[in-house]
C-alpha cells in the first residue's frame, strides 16, 4: 500500500513542486518505507508525482513513481494497491513477445501493471487485472505530457481524490484529503469514482485542463447477470453454492502474502464474514500458523455481566476450530477510545456517526498490529453488500414486484457506494498506521460468481423463513460450527459492546446539551473534524462529505432505510434468555426421561436422536399422539398463570394442558435435546383475537420453522416459513399449509376443505417473537374472563393417536373419534368419562380423575353447559343421541 500525491500544471511558471514535497509528508503514514517525488514534462505542461511506499511486494527497486518506455512514449506510474494476478500477467507479457524478462527491474506488481498499460492499453489492463488499486499514470511523447489518467478499482477499495484550481490550470491529486494544500485555490474537490478513470488533457487552446470521465466497467453487471447464466440460475442453487465456495477460497488464497518474512493476519470479529476468511486462510497455510485478532470494549460498569453471544465469544469458537490459528484479543476502554477519537476523525475524513463509532476500535487494533510489525491484514468487508446482509433488507417483500425491484436497486446502491462507508473506514484506519487491508469478498471473480444468483434468492423477508446471507451460509455449511455459520448478524453496538456507544452518546450530550439528542453525537465529531482546518478547508471538506453522502443516498427507497447509527429494536427473544422459562429447570436428563416415560421412546430411539428436521418431526408426532391439549387444568386449579414448576410437573407426568403449557414446555424440551439455541415463542391470533395462542419458531441451519403441538388440529410437522405446500394428516381428511399475507404482514395457517375456500385458522407475525411473561395477561384472562373464550365454560380435549392418523377430541357433548368426519354426540357425562378411560388416554395416569374434577367444576359453575351443547347439536340436525355422522 502507498500514498499518492501529484500536481499537474498547464503553465510551468505556476508549478510548485514544493507543494507536492510538502503534501507527501501528509500521506507518509500510508507508505512509511520510502518516498519519492519526480517531475516530468520537458516542455509544455509539467507534472510532479509523489509517492510513499509500504513495502509489501517487490524489492527496493520497486520504488515509485515507476517508468516504462514503449516506442516513442514514456509512461510514469504512481500506484496504490495490489495486483494479485501480476505473475500471470507478467508471464503473458513475456510469452506474447511484448517484453523480455530483463525489461523488468523489480519483482513487484506495480511494474507489471505499468507494462500492461504501455503494451496492451489502459482498458485491456483494467479488464484483466485482479486486485485493488488507485493510480495515476502519465504518458509522454517526445518529452511532452500527452495524457494524465487517474483511476480507481471496481468498488473503490483504494481512495483517490483530485482538486481543480480556480483557473483550471492546475490539478492536484492525492490519496487523502489532508494532503490537499490549503493555498492551492481549490475551485472543486472531487473523488475519482470507483470503476472509472479520469483523463486530463489540454483544451484546444492549450491553456486549461479538461477532464473526461470514463466508466471502464459496468458495475451493474455484477448484480445483473447476462443471458448465459440464466439457465444456471433457473436450474437451482446447488451449483451456485459450490461456485461461491470455490471462488471465495480462491479469492482468499490469492490475497495471502507470498513473502515468508512478512507478518500478516486476519481481522476476526466473530461474525460470519470474517470467520469464513479466517478459516479459509488457516486451511490455506496449514500447518503454518495463522494470526487472528479481535478487539472488544472493556466496560468496568458491566464486568461479570458480559453476554455469551458477543463477537469476542464467537471469535474464540472460530479460533478453536483450526489448530493452526493463533488468536489474540485486544481490549480498549472508553478513555482509550476518547484519546484516539481526534486522530480517528481526521483519518476517516468524516463526522458520520456510524462510521466514526465503528472506526475507533479498528483504529486502535490497527495501531497495535503495526506496532507489532504486521503489514497485511485480511478482513470480511463487502459480504453484507453482496448478499444483502443488513437488517433493513428484511423489509422487502418477495411477493411484491415493487419491493423486488426496489430490493435490487438498494442492493446495487449500497454495493456501488461502499467506498463512502465501510471501505472508507477500513482503508483510512489501517493505512493511518501503515497497515494494508485486503478484502477477499470484493474480488472480481467472486463478485461475478455472486452475480449468477437471482436477486430474490438473496432476500431475507420474514415470510421466506431464512436468515440474512442464507446462500453464503449454505455454501459453507459444515465449514465452521453451526453456531458461527448460522449466527444472526449483530448490530455493531451489539457485537463490539453496546456500552461503548452509550458512553459516546452520554459524553456528547454533556458537551452539547442544547442540541437535540439525535444531533449531539454528530456535532461532537464535527467539532474534532474542523478543529485543525481553515475556514476554506472546512467548506471544501464539508462539500466533499456531502457529495459522498448524496452519492450513497441516491436512489434510496423511502420507508426502507434505517436511521444511520440508530439502534434497532430487539425482535428475537430466545427461550434460553427467558427468565421465567429458565426457572422451569428442565435438564437434559429430564428431557430424556420425558421421551421415555411420556412419549414412549425406546432407549435405542433416544440414542439415535439426531439434530435434524426428521427428528423434529418425529418429536412433533410423538407429542401430538401422546400429550393431550386441553383446558382441564384451567378449570380445576387456581385461576392464575401456572408457575414454571407446575408446567414441568404436568408435562413430566404426561398430563398436557393448554397451549401455553404444552408449547412452552416443548420449546424448552427442544433446547434440552440440543436443537437450540435459536428457539422462540410466537404470539398468535385466532379469529382476530390477538395474543390468544402460543406457538414455536425453531431456526435450524438458517431456516425458520413453525411448530404447534397444542392445537385442536394436528400440525404434524415443522413447516419452513417459505414453504406454502399443502400438508395432510388424519388419513388425508385434514389439509393445511402456511402462507403469507402481504396486506396484513402476517403469516397465516390455512385449513382446506373440499369445495370450500381455505379458512384462516392462526395468524402471527413471523419475526415478533416474545417472552413467556408476555403471555401472562392472556393466561390470566383465559382463567378469569368467561367472555374471552370457551376455556372456562366447557370442555376442550384433543389428542391425535396412531401417529396423527386418528383424532380423539371432546368439545362439550360432541366427540370426534377417527378423523374429522367421524363425529358424534354423547348422551351423558358418563360417556365422556368412558372416553377418558379408553385406550387413547390409558398411558396418562390420573387423566380420568382430572376430567371428572373438571366436569364437577363445570356443573357447579355452569350447570347447563352439557344440556346446552346437546341442544345445539340437535338444532344442527344431528338426530338421535349417540349416532355417528360422516
Amino acid at each position: 500500500m502507498c500514498g499518492i500525491v501529484a500536481l499537474a500544471s498547464v503553465e510551468r511558471s505556476l508549478h510548485n513542486v514544493g507543494l507536492v514535497q510538502k503534501s507527501v509528508q501528509q500521506v507518509y503514514h500510508r507508505g512509511p518505507d520510502g518516498s519519492n517525488v519526480v517531475s516530468v514534462g520537458s516542455y509544455g505542461p509539467i507534472m510532479s508525482i509523489g509517492h510513499t511506499r509500504l513495502a509489501v511486494v517487490g524489492s527496493d527497486k520497486a520504488l515509485q513513481p515507476l517508468q516504462w518506455t514503449k516506442g516513442g512514449s514514456i509512461f510514469h506510474l504512481s500506484f496504490n494497491g495490489e495486483v494479485y494476478n501480476f505473475r500471470e500477467l507478467k508471464e503473458l507479457l513475456i510469452t506474447d513477445g511484448r517484453c523480455d524478462n530483463e525489461d523488468f527491474h523489480s519483482e513487484g506488481d506495480s511494474e507489471v501493471l505499468l507494462a500492461c498499460i504501455a503494451n496492451y492499453g489502459l482498458d485491456w489492463t483494467l479488464n484483466n487485472i485482479r486486485g485493488m488499486y488507485a493510480f495515476v499514470v502519465v504518458e509522454l511523447t517526445n518529452g511532452e505530457i500527452k495524457t494524465i489518467t487517474m483511476c480507481r478499482d471496481l468498488f473503490g477499495i483504494k481512495p483517490l481524490s483530485f482538486a481543480v484550481d480556480n483557473s483550471h490550470k492546475s490539478v492536484f491529486i492525492s490519496s487523502e484529503i489532508a494532503a490537499m494544500p490549503d493555498d492551492f485555490g481549490i475551485e472543486v474537490l472531487n473523488d475519482v469514482l470507483p470503476a472509472s478513470y479520469i483523463s486530463l488533457k489540454l483544451d484546444k487552446a492549450n491553456i486549461k485542463w479538461v477532464t473526461t470521465e470514463t466508466i471502464y466497467a459496468n458495475k451493474y453487471a455484477v448484480l445483473a447477470p447476462t443471458a448465459d447464466v440464466l439457465h444456471e440460475k433457473s436450474s437451482g442453487s446447488i451449483n451456485s453454492c459450490e461456485n461461491i465456495q470455490s471462488t471465495l477460497i480462491d479469492a482468499v488464497s490469492i490475497r495471502i502474502p507470498q513473502d515468508d518474512g512478512l507478518n500478516w493476519g486476519v481481522l476476526l470479529s466473530g461474525g460470519l464474514d470474517s470467520s469464513l476468511i479466517a478459516a479459509i486462510a488457516a486451511d490455506a497455510v496449514y500447518p503454518a500458523p495463522l494470526y487472528t485478532f479481535t478487539i472488544a470494549f472493556s466496560d468496568p460498569d458491566s464486568e461479570g455481566t458480559e453476554p455469551a453471544n458477543t463477537d469476542k465469544f464467537f471469535a474464540r469458537v472460530v479460533s478453536k476450530s483450526r489448530e493452526n490459528i493463533v488468536h489474540k484479543e485486544i481490549t480498549f476502554d472508553f478513555q482509550d477510545g476518547l484519546d484516539v477519537l481526534p486522530d480517528v476523525i481526521k483519518a476517516v475524513e468524516t463526522s458520520d456517526v456510524a462510521i466514526v463509532r465503528a472506526s475507533v476500535p479498528l483504529f486502535i487494533l490497527s495501531k497495535y498490529l503495526a506496532s507489532n510489525d504486521f503489514k497485511v491484514i485480511l478482513c470480511g468487508e463487502g459480504a453484507d453488500e453482496l448478499f444483502a446482509g443488513y437488517r433493513l433488507f428484511e423489509n422487502y417483500d418477495p411477493h411484491s414486484f415493487y419491493d423486488c425491484s426496489n430490493f435490487s436497486n438498494e442492493l446495487e446502491r449500497r454495493l456501488f457506494n461502499i467506498d463512502t462507508s465501510e471501505l472508507q473506514r477500513v482503508d483510512r484506519c489501517t493505512m493511518y498506521h501503515g497497515l494494508e487491508a485486503r478484502v477477499p469478498f470484493l474480488d472480481k471473480k467472486f463478485t461475478l460468481a455472486v452475480s449468477k444468483i437471482d436477486h430474490t434468492k438473496k432476500m431475507s423477508h420474514p415470510s421466506m423463513g431464512q436468515i440474512q446471507k442464507y446462500i453464503l451460509r449454505r455454501a459453507f455449511d459444515g465449514y465452521l460450527p453451526d453456531s458461527v455459520i448460522y449466527r444472526e448478524k449483530e448490530q455493531f453496538a451489539d457485537g463490539i459492546g453496546s456500552s461503548w456507544v452509550a458512553k459516546l452518546q452520554e459524553h456528547a450530550s454533556y458537551l452539547f446539551p442544547s442540541l437535540a439528542k439525535i444531533d449531539q453525537e454528530s456535532a461532537f465529531y464535527k467539532m474534532h473534524l474542523h478543529s485543525s482546518l481553515t475556514e476554506h478547508q472546512k467548506i471544501q471538506l464539508d462539500d466533499l462529505i456531502e457529495a459522498r453522502k448524496a452519492r450513497r443516498r441516491f436512489g434510496a427507497c423511502s420507508g426502507k432505510v434505517l436511521q444511520p447509527g440508530a439502534f434497532q429494536p430487539t425482535r428475537w427473544f430466545k427461550i434460553q434468555d427467558d427468565i421465567v422459562l429458565q426457572t422451569m429447570k428442565l435438564s437434559s436428563e429430564d428431557a430424556h426421561k420425558f421421551l421415555e416415560s411420556v412419549l414412549g421412546w425406546s432407549s435405542e430411539e433416544i440414542k439415535s436422536l439426531s439434530h435434524d428436521l426428521e427428528s423434529v418431526d418425529k418429536l412433533i408426532v410423538s407429542m401430538l399422539s401422546r400429550v393431550p391439549f386441553h383446558n382441564l387444568t384451567l378449570l380445576t386449579r387456581e385461576r392464575r398463570p401456572p408457575t414454571p414448576e407446575e408446567i414441568k410437573d404436568d408435562m413430566m407426568a404426561g398430563l398436557g394442558g393448554p397451549c401455553s403449557v404444552v408449547n412452552s414446555f416443548f420449546a424448552v424440551l427442544l433446547d434440552m435435546l440440543g436443537f437450540g439455541p435459536d428457539i422462540y415463542l410466537l404470539s398468535c391470533r385466532i379469529n382476530s383475537r390477538e395474543d390468544c395462542h402460543v406457538a414455536i419458531l425453531l431456526q435450524m441451519k438458517g431456516l425458520r420453522y413453525f411448530i404447534d403441538v397444542a392445537n385442536a388440529k394436528p400440525y404434524n410437522r415443522a413447516v419452513q416459513m417459505g414453504d406454502e405446500s399443502i400438508n395432510s394428516c388424519l388419513n388425508n381428511s385434514f389439509r393445511w399449509n402456511l402462507t403469507y399475507s402481504s396486506e396484513l404482514s402476517m403469516m397465516q395457517l390455512l385449513h382446506h376443505k373440499e369445495h370450500e375456500d381455505a379458512q384462516v385458522a392462526v395468524e402471527f407475525h413471523p419475526v415478533s417473537t416474545v417472552q413467556y411473561s408476555s403471555f401472562h395477561r392472556m393466561i390470566h384472562k383465559s382463567r378469569s374472563d368467561t367472555s374471552f373464550g370457551p376455556f372456562l365454560t366447557g370442555l376442550r380435549i384433543c389428542m391425535f393417536p396412531k401417529e396423527t392418523n386418528r383424532i380423539i377430541a371432546i368439545r362439550n357433548a360432541c366427540v370426534y373419534d377417527g378423523d374429522l368426519s367421524h363425529k358424534r354426540s354423547v348422551s351423558c357425562r358418563d360417556d365422556l368419562m368412558s372416553i377418558a378411560k379408553g385406550d387413547a388416554f390409558a398411558h396418562i395416569r390420573g387423566f380420568d380423575r382430572l376430567l371428572q374434577n373438571a366436569i364437577n367444576i363445570l356443573d357447579e359453575e355452569h350447570p347447563d353447559w352439557f344440556d346446552v351443547s346437546r341442544e345445539e347439536l340437535k338444532s344442527r340436525g344431528w338426530g338421535p343421541v349417540g349416532t355417528t355422522y360422516h
